[in-house]
């Protein structure tokens, strides 16, 4: 299975996409071990505003001042490494054959992710990743999972793990957390 996370310019489903992040999880593995096969996209804001008229809000932008230099860094500061929306898509697609099975789960915590990230195949004029119903919600599964879970966290059941090791606002370490709790529900 894998988790999937972005950071974004809006909460609208024609947001600017960031960057994004997905896992690869089974069983038995460490948040280590998750984020060791991971995959990183930056994406070229610029180039989805001007190309493909993607949006931002003033709301997520404030918001994002509010956050840390390293998240900043991460996700929000444009870098000359940047990639082109199609070209970001297209890594998603070949990271996703880590996984043989045809029938392949992603997770995201919320809809957003999803719906985001699908808009902006469709304004890139690329078929989707995987289909719309291979899509599953992280916060529903672990309020289910987990018997101290109202909010879709939880405690996390692994003698390794600890809340510390999450960069919060980090697309790689956002889905890996996810995929501890999905694995390790207390």
């Amino acid at each position: 299975m894998f988790v999937f996370d972005l950071e974004t310019l809006s909460t609208e489903s024609s947001a600017v996409i960031l960057s994004a992040a997905m896992v690869y999880f089974n069983d038995g593995m460490s948040y280590s071990d998750i984020i060791d096969q991971a995959i990183f996209v930056k994406f070229d804001a610029k180039e989805q505003i001007q190309k493909y008229k993607r949006t931002a809000s003033k709301s997520t932008l404030e918001w994002w001042s509010k956050q840390c230099s390293m998240a900043r860094d991460i996700s929000f500061n444009p870098t000359p490494t940047d990639v082109s929306a199609e070209d970001g898509i297209e890594l998603f697609r070949d990271y996703l054959k880590i996984d043989s099975s045809p029938k392949k789960i992603i997770w995201a915590r919320g809809g957003l992710d999803q719906t985001a990230f699908e808009s902006l195949c469709n304004s890139v004029d690329v078929k989707p990743i995987v289909r719309y119903n291979q899509w599953r919600d992280v916060r529903t599964a672990v309020d289910l999972l987990a018997s101290t879970s109202d909010n879709g966290y939880c405690e996390i059941n692994h003698p390794t793990f600890s809340v510390q090791q999450v960069l919060k606002h980090h697309p790689i370490h956002d889905a890996a957390y996810d995929a501890m709790m999905l694995l390790y529900p207390r």
